[in-house]
């Protein structure tokens, strides 16, 4: 029927409203199919009804068709709203599914992680529960393969604890009994599901090959919440709109303004991580008492930003050549009261990095050329690289984060990554023996380092 867009989704409302579907597909980031899920129910339920919320995890999808070809002796409409559903994986969203699971672990959410890593795992026909699935026992050879990507490299012994994770991940009868999922409902929504009954399918990865996906286009709904999380200026102009709509939501909710300035920083603390913004402003707007504007000192005695974090979002922007995002950086890391010395130092280890990077770019034996892509540089560049021992702790990270740096370094020349150690260490002594204030030596050392008139090869 039609699929629709962010941008759209109050058409999708008033559609919804006049003639109710009988199924759609949310695609996109997971807190934002779920809160226009919940706008789109309260559409389809504004004259009575129940929403079912089943997991995808674990949900039955036998026992769903049955229930959607069913008359409820509930009144008013049914929503049948399956979460994270798996229904449209495949060997295409694995890689993506992966990167979601290292992500989670390395925040700390094991349970997050383990439910994308076990996700990751059926889509390609591997059981969670089979010891002899275990990606972690996989050779490069069989893990390329099992997910149509490269192996990782690393030690992933942590895959093993990771699957021992307990969550509400028991396959249904039907996946068990070999019958497909997707299959069944798709012959269910084609004969005809009964009146009043409604399925709503939410999923932060799809493949769009996929026949079930393909029929939901043609004869449903499906409404694209995708978000390009890249770096580039077009990308950062979509995340910045979709963040700023969803404060400027809440705190209207909420009955509060925000004095200027305020959202600016609030976004650059947080990043686009959707659901973030949304619990912070609303940690910002429930601490303001009597009051009912959000100033900066709220700002700043409520919402943080971890270091390592602020560090990695400097070294991202020297390396994309951002001088102005790099002094606005420099500046929040001492107002969070991180030492000078303590950017110094990242950035004395950034620079020597990035030059070790570009002179084994400039030797041929390790056969690495600019623009090459990751998979390229991990099969055949990386396994040169690392026989070196010399450099085994500067190649010890994860290949695909070595491969970005690498990409990173063929940015400069050799000549001005050399420049940048003796910049850093006069800005390191001013900051030990002058008067002058710490940022305007860090200011002057970032516009040092990233206005150059040289070219750079």
């Amino acid at each position: 029927m039609a699929t629709f867009t962010r941008e759209k989704l109050s058409d999708l409302l008033s559609m919804a409203a006049r003639e109710p579907g009988c199924a759609y597909l949310f695609v996109g980031d997971r807190f934002l199919c779920r809160q226009a899920s919940a706008r789109l129910e309260e559409a389809l339920l504004a004259a009575g009804g129940t929403v079912h919320a089943l997991d995808g995890d674990h949900e039955e999808p036998a026992t769903t068709v049955s229930r959607l070809q069913s008359f409820s002796l509930l009144p008013g409409r049914q929503i049948y709203r399956i979460s994270d559903t798996r229904l449209f994986h495949s060997k295409k969203v694995a890689k993506a599914l992966w990167t979601r699971a290292v992500a989670a672990r390395s925040e700390g959410k094991s349970e997050a992680a383990a439910r994308h890593l076990r996700a990751m795992m059926t889509s390609c026909g591997l059981d969670p529960a089979g010891p002899d699935d275990n990606p972690a026992k996989l050779t490069p050879a069989e893990w390329k393969k099992r997910f149509d990507f490269p192996h990782p490299g690393g030690d992933l012994s942590w895959i093993t604890n990771l699957l021992a994770v307990k969550t509400k991940d028991e396959p249904g009868a039907s996946a068990a009994s070999g019958k497909d999922p997707a299959a069944l409902l798709r012959k269910a929504l084609e004969s005809g599901i009964a009146k009043n009954n409604t399925l709503i399918l939410l999923a932060e990865e799809v493949d769009k090959r996929k026949t079930f996906y393909k029929y939901l286009k043609k004869n449903q709904v499906i409404v694209d919440l995708s978000v390009d999380k890249g770096a580039g200026s077009k990308a950062q102009k979509v995340q910045r709109g979709v963040l700023v709509e969803l404060i400027t939501t809440t705190i209207r909710e909420m009955g509060t303004t925000m004095a200027p300035g305020v959202m600016d920083q609030l976004l650059d603390r947080i990043g686009f991580y959707p659901v973030a913004v949304v619990m912070e402003t609303e940690k910002l707007c429930l601490s303001l008492g009597e009051r009912n504007r959000i100033e900066l000192d709220d700002l700043n005695a409520l919402v943080g930003r971890t270091r390592q974090e602020a560090l990695f979002e400097l070294t991202g922007a020297i390396g994309d050549q951002q001088p102005a995002r790099a002094l606005t950086i420099a500046g929040h890391l001492l107002d969070d009261q991180m030492h000078p010395l303590a950017i110094i130092a990242t950035l004395r280890n950034y620079a020597r990095k990035l030059l070790l990077f570009k002179v084994l770019q400039q030797q041929p034996q390790y056969g690495y050329t600019p623009g090459m892509p990751a998979n390229n540089f991990q099969r055949q560049c990386l396994p040169t690289l690392k026989k070196e021992s010399r450099w085994k702790q500067e190649l010890s990270g994860h290949p695909y984060a070595l491969y970005m740096q690498f990409t990173t370094a063929s940015r400069f020349s050799a000549s001005r990554l050399q420049n940048w150690l003796p910049l850093i260490l006069r800005a390191e002594r001013r900051l030990k023996g002058s008067p002058l204030d710490p940022l305007t030596i860090l200011h002057h050392l970032l516009l040092a380092m990233l206005i150059s008139h040289d070219h750079d090869a």
